[in-house]
């Protein structure tokens, strides 16, 4: 076994164990010594001890590291020598003891711990991490990360490492001695089970290893699908009853067990056979989290398919009406008329009913003579019509739609009957719904003539009533409610990833209060300790924002609005844009069209700042040899360009086909793919060009977009838009874009959701772009974004439409102007207690999100779907309409302001064609089933997307360099008003040889002998 795990490569370990490489300017701050360090320095006599105390001095200020005399660089020594006078060095004196005395003496005077008096507490931090999260890398990071903040110091790698290796062995070791001691041999035999076929012989394509066959969920809507899930969610089900609570017993993380389960989704079960005990560990991880996402599945396809039902039922509804409408004017009509005609006789009888001039006989004489008309004949003829234009819903306050919904009630129940029954929701005791989905299971589906009818409403309890088929309507609404409940969290699945209660995605409360000072200061929110200062401090800001637009707009003094004739409204002028005529024509900048291939660039870019050595194998403790580099940008194109791994094996002739499944299937993961993204934003964000395209060098401005994509297979995760795609199905990629083109994160989400769920996973889940500022459409808005981007500190400033429509808000006790001289609305006032009562679990949520703890889409979504009745919801929105009011008093008085989210906006919008020119393979049609192949293909498309603007700064800095310095202003001015967001030079498309060598026949064929050859065919058979 190897001493230690691989935890880094060797240019990864290469720059660990060396020292930084500096700037002229990094070079100068870090050089600087504290007084301290100065005062000893002047005591020191030898000139290599002075100077190699200076040296150690800086690199310790940036680091926490200490170094080797043969490990200095040579630029740092030099500007050392030169800063502090020291003349002429031996450096080669420089020797470990001089060397160890001054690490004792930086260590004291900086007040950092040496790494032996805490090695013990390192040690159980790094274990309780490898309890944590299962990428032995991700540990190492965390743990330097760790001493840092703690002020700890950080030692050699080959010393880190083995703290490292030694916690997960440790880990292991005492997990896999638990799980002995808990297996019992009926839970041992059921799990040997998995690993054997269902006729107990040897495994082929056509009969699998059980495990294979829960492997992989069928992401589609077909009934047959849906019914192959509830199948394996009952086989995951009675699994998962016998083995949680041994998981619970070892006390699993979530990161564990999602590591151990992705390793056998991706494994082969011979590779999973042969790990001994710790087989048994990784089929309880995967059993469990497969019961949740398949759990998960199903309730994505109950809510999906109620959806399209809705949407069905309506469509049909409407075009039922009006072929009603058309088929039963005549009946109307006939109605119409006989209730006139009958009002009529009813008044003349009324009159001769009253009539003082006639005896009670002629009365009775003339009512018997009135019936024995034939006007009576034909009122009955009207009773006639009448009855049949009630039965076709025409007498329904709902119209025919609840027996549209009686009629596609069995299609309905095909495909979610078994997920009502199996699928355990759960609800309030007391809930009527919940009652009645208990009365479902128990009688598993067969309701028979007693339906628990108190969770529907009377309109629909009319309906029931008057149903031909009443079960089958009842079932239809049944599932509806529960869909319905499940999107306001007043159903639960407990056993989930995206649809537990709110409270369970939050930092553990007892954790949070025992720590809750140490996770403020490490996720740099301590200004959110108490609330009263923090509120205070946003009330002065919202004040002073009234004041300051409405003294302007009173005074006229604004240039951004124009005062309307008459008083009322004023109008908000655009940003004034340039006129095309007036731009100077564009200096060409880049090479000739189709010059540069893709993988050329890609290839550039990977030798620059090694993106492929991002792309790690899943099992770090175990690599096998790593794939070339050109099987790596294979398989980035083959999924970027929208390729496909078939078609982009068969033309390329150095990568076969399943060296590309295989490197896919191990080495693209989603947060492999996400830290090769940063690696190439990283290099972007170096190169000095980059710089020329931000409008203001104080902030980062980030925008967020969506782009509809075609899906061009049965998935779950597309869904219908008529505006979009037609009668068609797709998805939306959902990317971020920061002020120098750097798209820094994307997600593939449901076309029917709406964007702002996921706009603070791209601010918080990534490690390079840090926004300042945000911008987005209305899409991307919502006063819970507000509130949360204002707790993490980015202003959150979008593109709002009918902005002046929106409603203004102020604090109680605040003076405000009356809004009703400019033709605004009043405002209303904000409940500031709400606010302080749940201060507490506010910023447990916002240390949850920065913290990592859980994706702000997955809480964001679940605390949306409560609506009005969540307290932390009904906080968040009174907190966001604080800081939205005082975003729109300012986007009403500056211009500029909205001239700079306009731009940035217009930035992002200018990619969508660059990722179509990107992503053309198939017509631009996403051919995957499955969400995260889909979005590893929009991972893939955003790394190719990246190295091209990547390959593009690193040309214009060159071309920038090499242009004589008379020119050179003039070319930066032009790069300046260009964008690296080009792509005409990069052949996307590859090349076709048509060399003399490429153009000889790889088969010859013989045509004098082909068109010679006769056949005979064979008779026909006797009749």
């Amino acid at each position: 076994m190897a001493r230690h795990l691989p935890l880094l490569d060797d240019a990864q370990r290469r720059a660990f164990e060396h020292p930084p490489k500096w700037t002229a300017t990094q070079r100068k701050l870090y050089c600087h010594l504290p007084d301290w360090a100065t005062q000893v320095l002047s005591s020191l006599v030898t000139p290599h001890s002075r100077g190699g105390f200076a040296v150690q001095v800086s690199y310790f200020q940036a680091t926490g590291r200490f170094y080797p005399a043969d490990r200095f660089r040579a630029a740092d020594l030099a500007h050392v020598q030169q800063r502090y006078r020291l003349g002429p060095v031996a450096w080669e004196r420089y020797d470990k003891a001089t060397r160890f005395h001054h690490r004792q003496l930086i260590l004291q005077q900086c007040g950092v711990a040496p790494f032996e008096q805490v090695e013990a507490a390192v040690r159980a931090q790094v274990t309780h991490f490898a309890r944590q999260q299962m990428n032995p890398t991700a540990v190492f990071r965390s743990a330097v990360d760790t001493l840092r903040a703690r002020r700890w110091e950080v030692p050699t790698y080959a010393a880190l490492a083995g703290v490292v290796t030694d916690a997960f062995r440790t880990v292991e070791q005492q997990l896999t001695t638990q799980l002995a001691a808990l297996l019992t041999p009926a839970v041992r035999q059921q799990l040997d089970g998995l690993f054997a076929t269902e006729a107990d012989e040897p495994a082929h394509s056509h009969r699998p290893y059980r495990l294979t066959t829960l492997k992989r969920s069928r992401e589609l809507m077909r009934a047959a699908a849906i019914r192959a899930n509830v199948q394996d969610y009952a086989v995951l089900q009675a699994l998962f009853g016998q083995v949680y609570p041994i998981v619970q017993a070892l006390d699993l993380s979530e990161e564990m067990v999602r590591y151990y389960a992705r390793y056998v989704e991706r494994a082969q079960v011979f590779q999973v056979r042969q790990q001994a005990d710790k087989k048994y560990l990784m089929v309880l991880c995967f059993l469990v989290y497969q019961y949740y996402q398949v759990g998960d599945l199903l309730t994505e396809t109950l809510l999906q398919a109620v959806q399209t039902h809705r949407n069905a039922a309506q469509r049909d509804t409407q075009e039922r009406v009006y072929r009603q409408q058309q088929d039963t004017a005549a009946q109307w009509r006939q109605v119409l008329d006989g209730v006139v005609a009958h009002s009529a006789a009813l008044a003349a009888l009324e009159h001769m009913a009253f009539a003082f001039d006639r005896t009670n006989d002629e009365k009775v004489a003339a009512l018997l003579a009135w019936l024995h008309t034939p006007d009576v004949t034909a009122f009955t003829q009207v009773r006639t019509s009448a009855q049949q234009l009630r039965q076709g819903g025409g007498g329904s306050a709902s119209g025919p739609y609840y027996q549209v919904i009686e009629e596609r009630s069995r299609a309905l129940q095909r495909r979610l009957g078994d997920i009502l029954r199996r699928v355990a929701y759960d609800g309030p005791a007391d809930s009527p719904l919940a009652q009645a989905l208990q009365h479902y299971r128990t009688r598993d589906g067969q309701l028979g003539s007693q339906l628990p009818t108190s969770f529907l409403k009377p309109v629909e309890r009319a309906a029931l009533a008057e149903a031909a088929s009443p079960v089958s309507l009842y079932k239809a609404l049944l599932v509806g409610y529960v869909a319905d409940h499940l999107k306001a969290g007043k159903l639960n699945l407990t056993h989930s990833l995206r649809y537990r209660p709110f409270d369970t995605y939050l930092l553990d409360a007892a954790a949070w209060a025992a720590q809750r000072e140490e996770l403020l200061v490490r996720t740099n929110l301590t200004h959110l300790r108490e609330p009263t200062p923090f509120l205070d401090a946003l009330q002065a800001q919202l004040a002073a924002a009234f004041a300051r637009t409405f003294d302007r707009l009173a005074a006229g003094t604004n240039p951004g609005v124009q005062p309307r004739a008459g008083g009322g409204r004023p109008r908000f002028l655009p940003p004034a844009r340039p006129a095309d005529e007036e731009a100077p024509p564009p200096r060409p900048l880049f090479p000739a069209p189709g010059l540069i291939s893709l993988h050329e660039a890609l290839h550039t870019v990977d030798q620059a700042c090694r993106f492929t050595e991002c792309l790690e194998h899943w099992n770090p403790r175990h690599r096998p040899p790593r794939p070339a580099a050109r099987v790596f940008f294979a398989a980035v194109m083959a999924y970027g360009c929208n390729l496909g791994l078939t078609r982009m094996a068969h033309a390329t002739k150095q990568v076969a086909q399943s060296t590309l499944e295989n490197t896919v299937n191990w080495y693209l993961s989603l947060e492999n793919l996400r830290r090769a993204n940063d690696a190439v934003l990283a290099l972007t964000g170096k190169l000095p060009v980059s710089r020329l395209f931000r409008r203001d060098p104080s902030q980062t401005h980030t925008s967020s977009d969506g782009q509809k994509y075609y899906v061009a297979v049965d998935s779950i995760h597309a869904t219908h838009s008529y505006k979009y795609f037609g009668q068609d199905k797709g998805i939306v990629s959902y990317g971020f874009l920061d002020d120098r083109h750097r798209l820094f994160h994307s997600v593939t989400i449901n076309a029917s959701e709406r964007e702002a769920a996921y706009l603070l996973d791209g601010l918080l889940h990534n490690d390079v772009v840090e926004s300042t500022i945000h911008s987005t459409d209305t899409h991307g808005f919502t006063e819970v974004n507000f509130a949360v981007t204002f707790l993490i500190q980015v202003a959150f400033a979008p593109r709002i439409q009918s902005f002046q429509d929106q409603q203004l808000y102020a604090f109680a006790g605040m003076e405000v102007p009356d809004l009703t001289t400019h033709g605004l609305a009043p405002v209303k006032r904000l409940d500031r207690a709400l606010i302080e009562a749940q201060w507490d679990t506010l910023v447990r949520l916002v240390v949850s999100l920065k913290h990592k703890h859980v994706t702000a889409s997955t809480v964001l979504r679940r605390l949306n779907s409560y609506s009005q009745h969540h307290p932390v919801y009904l906080a968040l929105r009174e907190l966001g309409r604080a800081v939205k009011t005082e975003f729109l008093l300012r986007y009403m008085d500056d211009q500029g302001l909205r001239k700079r989210i306009d731009e940035q906006l217009d930035k992002l919008e200018s990619t969508h064609s660059f990722a179509r020119a990107v992503f053309y393979g198939q017509n631009g049609q996403l051919p995957y089933a499955g969400k995260e192949e889909q979005q590893v293909a929009d991972a893939c498309k955003r790394l190719v997307q990246n190295v091209i603007v990547c390959w593009n700064c690193l040309y214009l800095n060159q071309y920038l360099l090499q242009a004589p310095a008379a020119e050179r202003q003039a070319v930066a001015d032009a790069i300046a008003a260009s964008s690296p967001v080009s792509w005409q030079h990069i052949n996307l498309h590859g090349e076709f040889d048509f060399s003399d060598e490429s153009l000889k026949d790889s088969l010859r064929f013989d045509l004098d002998a082909l068109f010679a050859f006769r056949w005979e065919e064979p008779p026909a058979p006797a009749v």
